[in-house]
């Protein structure tokens, strides 16, 4: 086994909008591990290696979760992953990430460990580290990027240690986000019914209309982005298909509150419960979008199981 001190000495340099699309995943699994890929560059600084996160993969259609265990669908990641280097050959998957909040385990299980042992060691692991960042816990009455804690650690090629990186080597970056071009919004051709540009909002804002593109797209396809013509807001539109096999007729507002961007589901209240998530802000249209599901979801199948 190598000593720690025969390793580079790693710092993490994480955009923003990186732990931004981390985070609202956590917020929509509240109550089941989740993770994904992580991509980027690295550069050499003298003794020193720089992992630079700039992008997160989602975990895909066919990933398993429960409240101890997650595993990643591959094949989704990969394909989404050809398409990134496409446009960026440089691009590296420099890693994973995974949460922990929903079970309180502190630190990366024993599972954890031996399988990014493997991943490092593996012959097609382009790299000769492996970068991990859990999400350990939520931080209750935080918003923003301090709403979960995390942590940051390293292993490396042919070495069973896992080295946790401390806080002071991890910087938040305002870098932009990298994601695949065919989910990036475009001025030019989406002028009145995709995202804008809106350079006030800032780029974690901006992270989270192209993250739910890609969430929405993928999960709830019959949702489109509009922008409306007469007061120039931005909002999603369409149905939303449920167990039974019905489907309701759905708008998802965009509102900026305090420099950020929040969303509310308008759609006609069935219930109390219903009317209350009309009233509730949150985080990005995917995160929306899927409280209604599942409350709607849970209404039909309590309603069936009392007949």
């Amino acid at each position: 086994m190598k000593k720690r001190s025969e390793h580079p000495a790693v710092r993490v340099e994480i955009a923003g909008a990186v732990l931004e699309s981390v985070f609202e995943e956590c917020d929509r699994y509240d109550s089941e591990e989740t993770g994904g890929r992580v991509i980027g560059h690295f550069a050499e600084e003298g003794d020193s290696v720089v992992i630079q996160a700039r992008g997160v993969i989602e975990p895909g259609p066919n990933a398993r979760r429960s409240r101890t265990s997650f595993f990643q669908d591959g094949d989704y990641q990969t394909e989404v992953f050809r398409r990134i280097e496409a446009e960026d050959p440089s691009i590296e998957h420099l890693g994973n990430w995974h949460t922990h909040h929903v079970n309180g385990y502190p630190t990366l299980s024993g599972g954890d460990r031996a399988t990014y042992r493997r991943i490092v060691n593996h012959e097609l692991h382009n790299l000769d580290f492996f970068y991990a960042l859990l999400v350990t816990h939520r931080n209750d009455g935080q918003r923003g990027l301090d709403r979960y804690a995390v942590r940051h650690y390293v292993l490396f090629r042919g070495d069973d240690a896992v080295h946790e990186i401390t806080p002071a080597d991890v910087k938040v970056t305002d870098d932009p986000g990298i994601w695949p071009q065919d989910h990036r919004a475009s001025n030019d051709d989406r002028e009145d019914d995709g995202p804008q540009g809106d350079e006030t909002l800032g780029t974690v804002s901006v992270a989270v209309r192209v993250r739910d593109e890609v969430v929405l797209g993928l999960l709830f396809p019959s949702l489109e982005p509009r922008l409306s013509t007469s007061t120039g807001t931005f909002f999603w539109k369409g149905q939303l298909p449920l167990i039974d096999g019905s489907a309701i007729d759905l708008k998802v507002a965009e509102v900026e509150d305090e420099g950020s961007l929040v969303y509310y589901v308008i759609v006609a209240p069935t219930t109390e419960q219903v009317a209350e998530l009309c009233g509730t802000s949150f985080a990005s249209a995917a995160h929306a979008v899927r409280a209604l599901e599942l409350q709607m979801n849970r209404e039909i199948y309590e309603s069936a199981m009392a007949r």
